[in-house]
């Protein structure tokens, strides 16, 4: 039996397009990181607290510092952000010359 898949490739290739694209962004996968990484202290909230209070204060900001970080260095903070972080953005190193910046849409 010999399928002809042709049909199927047409109609899923604008959405496989479209996926790929935002997998090259490489913010995206900051992103995801990101989530699972509240995801995370979201599901340890009891055991943190059982320790101390402070400590889910402290991994909440630790994630919030590292996002702050990335978006100075790769300039993909959200509009919002801009004037805050083009603000801090001289005080820390731009990103290397071989590496081509992020596209802004």
């Amino acid at each position: 039996m010999d399928v002809d898949w042709t049909p199927f490739l047409k109609a899923v290739d604008p959405h496989w397009k479209q996926v790929k694209m935002l997998f090259a962004e490489h913010h995206f996968l900051t992103i995801i990181c990101g989530f699972f990484a509240v995801l995370m202290t979201i599901s340890f909230y009891k055991f943190l607290k059982s320790i101390s209070p402070a400590l889910v204060g402290f991994v909440l900001m630790l994630i919030l510092a590292i996002l702050v970080l990335h978006w100075v260095q790769t300039r993909t903070e959200p509009e919002v952000l801009k004037p805050f972080i083009d603000m801090i953005a001289p005080f820390f190193p731009e990103v290397p010359a071989s590496t081509p910046p992020p596209v802004r849409r």
